[in-house]
């Protein structure tokens, strides 16, 4: 190989050290953060109460029948449903899911259908089913492009809370269930995830040109730098 060539090459690796080693480190040092906190932790589950009071507190016999709720809906008897009997709020209901329509609640001690849960009832269900303290509410109607609520519908309740700082609870208001709980140390894996992927405005797209790029671009470095070895190991041994 002549000099002229592998100078060449050592400047090639060196420029292209220099453009990648900032996304490089980004890379490493995100990826050491991803190990550290368990999962479970950064997405709040630890903070959730997971207990069944079903049969302390509602008997068989008063619970309105489902075939009632059922008959009374023709469109329900046209299509394929999931029915789960929950605890929404302070009441027992029965959630409906079908293909072809949206979630519907209807109350399992009388079957008359329920619309959204109250603000007082997004917090007694922070109360009730987490361990947190909630301080406020507010709801959410308007979407946000890399929110810590995206992914999912909305409206949306979100509930603040004493400790954690700064954390918030997200309630689906039909279906009362807690969708999310964001802490700052979710805030912090959750930006450090844009870094990772390089999407720093969806925070969900990890197969974009951009990402492409600079692993192609890595992947050069690596192999320039290693024929750059075996030169120089084979002249030190000459």
């Amino acid at each position: 190989m002549s000099t002229d060539l592998k100078k060449k090459m050592r400047g090639w690796h060196r420029w292209l050290g220099l453009i990648t080693s900032i996304q490089l480190l980004l890379w490493t040092l995100s990826g050491l953060f991803f190990t550290v906190p368990d999962i479970t932790d950064v997405r709040g589950e630890q903070y959730r109460l997971n207990q069944d009071n079903l049969a302390q507190n509602l008997k068989p016999n008063n619970l309105v029948s489902l075939n009632r709720i059922i008959s009374d809906s023709n469109t329900l008897m046209e299509q394929n449903f999931k029915v789960t009997l929950k605890k929404r709020a302070e009441n027992w209901v029965y959630q409906i899911e079908s293909d072809v329509r949206k979630t519907e609640i209807f109350n399992a001690s009388n079957g008359e259908p329920l619309e959204s849960i109250k603000m007082s009832e997004a917090i007694w269900i922070v109360r009730n089913k987490t361990t947190l303290n909630p301080m406020g509410v507010d709801l959410i109607n308007e979407p946000k492009i890399g929110s810590e609520y995206r992914g999912r519908d909305l409206p949306l309740f979100r509930v603040r809370i004493e400790e954690p700082e700064s954390g918030v609870v997200y309630i689906d208001p039909v279906t009362g269930d807690i969708m999310a709980i964001r802490t700052t140390l979710w805030r912090a894996w959750d930006f450090l995830w844009s870094l990772h992927i390089m999407d720093y405005r969806d925070r969900d797209d990890f197969s974009h040109w951009l990402i492409r790029i600079f692993a192609a671009l890595s992947v050069l470095t690596v192999l320039s730098g290693i024929v750059l070895w075996i030169i120089s190991s084979r002249l030190a041994s000459k």
